[in-house]
């Protein structure tokens, strides 16, 4: 998108009223009885194995992660997903180039002519002034997608001469380009970075200010991948897929704790080569219910943990368990996912105890596969 407008970008788009016009928001007293007979929001879009879905239409969601966790690959796989199910996608990038996203979504799956009819991309230039952003709109409406993935959401508020840490301009970048692109009735999906190290404390938001995190209608996840398993041209990969928020609840209702999925891929090359003599790879995919599949878990942890609980004969606290893993050299993040990996595959058990805390048991001893040398060991 292009344009000759060169006004301050903090007052474009969504058009604010005359203050002489009446404001429905503070007079118009919503019907209780009509909310009551309406359905509550449950997510419509990329269902996992069970058939529970992650994305709300009509909604901005998020996807946020490190550098190289697969964040954007998550997010095609999605669009994949729609694709082969006959729907529509929009992708809006930021930050790459639709040839590398044509040829991912090829090797995900999709079918050319899927792609050259039902996937329509863009790479977003210049100020998104009232103008353009009816026209984007517009053309939504016409299109009728069932997701809009938004790639890049740093270089999307950079691109508006909006500052990412700022709260104030974050509910800008919502107010003229995020809740427009829900109007169509598709779910919007953000994909944004965190800092190294993951969403601690203040960054449990991604990078920028939280009024990210706290706008989003939908539901926000993170990605997180080890090294050893990250998504890659004829290798095995494996991200675990956590809840950081669910405003709507529909997602954590299915979820085991804060884990949502884990979201897998097997790279193999296709024995032929591309028009610059580049091998081809197809990549098969799947977006597991946790417990499923845990040769993709960190089963290293997970052999650390089930051998303590398996010595302790007994009931014994999360703290303690997560002290002996520490000793093993795992990090908490890890240490959470190895428990709840274990429950899941029913390999141990946790109860509600004394002043509410959490008691973990073993039910089976799990052992690391031999072919596992691949697999999450100590953090470094």
């Amino acid at each position: 998108m292009t344009t000759d407008y060169e006004g301050p970008p903090l007052t474009i788009g969504g058009g604010i009223e005359d203050e002489t016009e009446a404001h429905d928001g503070w007079s118009g007293w919503v019907d209780i009885g009509g909310a009551l007979r309406g359905q509550v929001p449950m997510p419509e879009v990329w269902a996992r194995t069970d058939g529970r879905h992650t994305f709300y239409k009509s909604q901005v969601n998020a996807v946020i992660g490190e550098s190289e966790s697969g964040k954007s690959l998550l997010a095609q796989a999605a669009g994949v997903d729609v694709l082969n199910a006959g729907g529509h996608v929009v992708y809006l990038d930021h930050e790459s180039d639709a040839v590398s996203v044509a040829h991912r979504m090829i090797a995900l799956g999709a079918s050319r002519d899927a792609l050259e009819t039902r996937f329509h991309y863009l790479n977003p230039e210049g100020l998104l002034t009232p103008a353009v952003q009816a026209q984007l709109v517009g053309g939504l409406e016409g299109l009728g997608p069932d997701l809009i993935v938004v790639d890049g959401l740093t270089a999307a508020m950079e691109g508006q001469g909006l500052d990412v840490n700022s709260n104030t301009e974050a509910a800008t970048l919502f107010r003229i380009y995020l809740n427009p692109l829900t109007e169509c009735g598709a779910a919007v999906v953000t994909i944004h970075h965190v800092p190294k190290g993951g969403t601690k404390g203040q960054n449990s938001h991604g990078l920028g200010a939280v009024t990210l995190k706290n706008l989003l209608g939908g539901a926000m996840y993170e990605v997180d991948t080890e090294d050893k398993k990250r998504h890659a041209p004829g290798r095995h990969g494996s991200s675990r897929v956590t809840i950081k928020k669910d405003r709507a609840g529909g997602v954590r209702m299915f979820s085991k704790g804060n884990t949502w999925a884990a979201f897998t891929t097997e790279s193999t090359p296709t024995g032929e080569d591309d028009q610059w003599g580049r091998p081809l790879f197809t990549t098969a995919w799947a977006l597991l219910v946790p417990g499923e599949g845990l040769e993709n878990g960190p089963t290293g942890c997970m052999e650390a943990v089930s051998r303590f609980l398996e010595a302790e004969g007994g009931d014994t606290t999360m703290t303690t368990v997560y002290e002996a893993a520490l000793g093993a050299g795992f990090s908490k993040d890890t240490r959470k996912w190895a428990l709840q990996s274990l429950e899941g595959g029913g390999f141990a058990r946790s109860i509600t105890g004394p002043r509410n805390a959490i008691l973990w048991s073993s039910v089976a001893p799990y052992r690391e596969p031999a072919d596992a040398a691949e697999g999450f060991d100590a953090d470094d």
